[in-house]
C-alpha cells in the first residue's frame, strides 16, 4: 500500500512539474504577444507621422517627431528582449514577428522618404542596436531573413499612400520616385519568389501588385493631365500672339 502511495506521489509531482512548465510557457507567450502588439501600435504611429510629410512645410519636424516615437519603440524592444533570450528568440518568433515586421515597415518608409533607398537588413539591426550593460552595442532582438523580407513587403502600401498625398500637392517628382521604387521592389520580390518559399509572402505580393498598379495609373493620369494643360497653354499663347 505504501508503494502505491509513493507511486501516486511521484506521478503527481511529475505532472505538477509539467503543469508549471506549461503555465510558465503560456505566460511568457502572452507577454510576448502583448508587447508585440504594443510595438505594432507605436510603429503604426510612426508611419502616420511620416505620411504627414506632404502636409508639413518642414520635413525635419516630421522626422523629429518620428525619432521621438522611435525611442519609445526601442523601450518596448528592451522589454520584449528579456523574453527572447537564447532559443526563445526562435521559440516565440511567431508571436514576436508581427510587431517586428510593422517596425521594419515603419523605418523602411522612413528610409525611403529621407534617402530614397530600400532599407537593408543590416540597417534594421543598426536601428535596433543599443549599448548593453557592458557597453557593447548590440541589437535588442534578432531579425531573421524572413522577418526582414515580410517587413519590407508591407512597405508598398505606405509608399502608395504617400504617392496619393503627393499627387494632391502636385509633387510630380515624388510620384515618379514612388513609381520607380515600387517597380524595383516588384522586380526584386519576383526574383525572391522564384528562388524559394517564404511563408505569407504570396499574400503580400498581391498587395504589392495592387499598390504598383494604383501608382502607375496615378502617374499616367497625372502625365496626361499635364500634357493636356501644356497643349492648352500653347494654343492660348498662339491665340494671344495672333
Amino acid at each position: 500500500m505504501a508503494d502505491i502511495t509513493d507511486s501516486k506521489r511521484q506521478v503527481l509531482a511529475l505532472f505538477t512539474g509539467y503543469r508549471d512548465t506549461l503555465d510558465s510557457h503560456h505566460d511568457q507567450r502572452e507577454r510576448v504577444i502583448k508587447c508585440s502588439r504594443d510595438i505594432t501600435a507605436l510603429s503604426k504611429k510612426i508611419v502616420f507621422s511620416l505620411l504627414r510629410i506632404t502636409q508639413e512645410s518642414s520635413p525635419e519636424s516630421v522626422f523629429k517627431d518620428a525619432e521621438n516615437k522611435h525611442k519609445q519603440v526601442l523601450d518596448l524592444f528592451r522589454k520584449i528582449s528579456v523574453e527572447l533570450q537564447g532559443s526563445n528568440s526562435l521559440k516565440y518568433n511567431r508571436q514576436a514577428t508581427p510587431g517586428l515586421q510593422e517596425y521594419i515597415e515603419a523605418i523602411g518608409l522612413w528610409a525611403f522618404l529621407q534617402d530614397n533607398v530600400l532599407i537593408s537588413k543590416d540597417q534594421v539591426l543598426q536601428r535596433l542596436s543599443v549599448p548593453g550593460p557592458d557597453g557593447v552595442v548590440a541589437p535588442l532582438v534578432s531579425v531573421t531573413d524572413e522577418d526582414y523580407i515580410l517587413g519590407i513587403s508591407d512597405l508598398p502600401g505606405e509608399v502608395n499612400r504617400y504617392c496619393i498625398n503627393a499627387i494632391g500637392k502636385g509633387e510630380h517628382e515624388a510620384v515618379r520616385r514612388c513609381l520607380m521604387f515600387l517597380r524595383q521592389m516588384k522586380e526584386g520580390i519576383n526574383m525572391l519568389m522564384c528562388s524559394g518559399y517564404v511563408r505569407d509572402l504570396d499574400k503580400k505580393v498581391a498587395v504589392l501588385d495592387s499598390s504598383l498598379e494604383k501608382t502607375e495609373r496615378a502617374y499616367y493620369s497625372m502625365s496626361i493631365r499635364d500634357s493636356e494643360m501644356n497643349t492648352q497653354n500653347g494654343r492660348l499663347s498662339m491665340a494671344v500672339d495672333i
